[in-house]
């Protein structure tokens, strides 16, 4: 009977883990559609043009939530047009309802792109969005990228996603 009992032990360890790791394979499969090559994301963060598309959002308590699609950043040389969710603590009331996510275009600003070890670093500081201090990404060569934004009367967030190419508009 012990020997059983052992036996079902380890089957279920087993099958723990060939779970863990098929659910691992399918999120690695899931985001592939959606890596690019190295040149390509190069060229992006060069010319400046490019559209971060988040995946989830966390905010400054910690929590990581999961965003549906239709949320993105379009970034290019002269215009940022943000659609964003906000999670968080507001420590001013906005003064409209439009201004409670991260909702904005901005045409004044200032950006400095660096390269890092993996990547790129890329601070945009908006001039003419007072209450958005910095948009600060980290965009790596397979195309994935974080975006932290810092504001003046909302505490810290932060989102990962990826980027993609731009397209021009018609």
């Amino acid at each position: 009977m012990k020997k059983v009992n052992n036996i079902f032990k380890h089957l279920f360890f087993i099958i723990v883990f060939a779970t863990i790791i098929s659910g691992c394979s399918n999120t690695k499969n899931a985001n592939k559609d959606h890596i690019i090559n190295s040149a390509d994301v190069k060229n992006m963060v060069a010319s400046q043009s490019f559209v971060f598309i988040p995946q989830n959002v966390s905010a400054m308590s910690g929590r990581k939530r999961n965003i549906n699609s239709g949320f993105k950043i379009s970034i290019s040389k002269d215009t940022i047009v943000s659609y964003l969710p906000y999670f968080g603590r507001g420590y001013t009331a906005p003064l409209s309802p439009e201004e409670a996510d991260f909702d904005f275009t901005s045409t004044h600003f200032s950006t400095t792109v660096t390269p890092s070890k993996r990547g790129w670093n890329i601070s945009i500081k908006p001039k003419d969005k007072l209450y958005i201090r910095e948009l600060y990404f980290r965009v790596y060569d397979n195309a994935f990228a974080s975006l932290n934004v810092t504001s003046l009367d909302r505490s810290f967030i932060s989102y990962d996603g990826y980027i993609e190419e731009r397209k021009p508009k018609k």
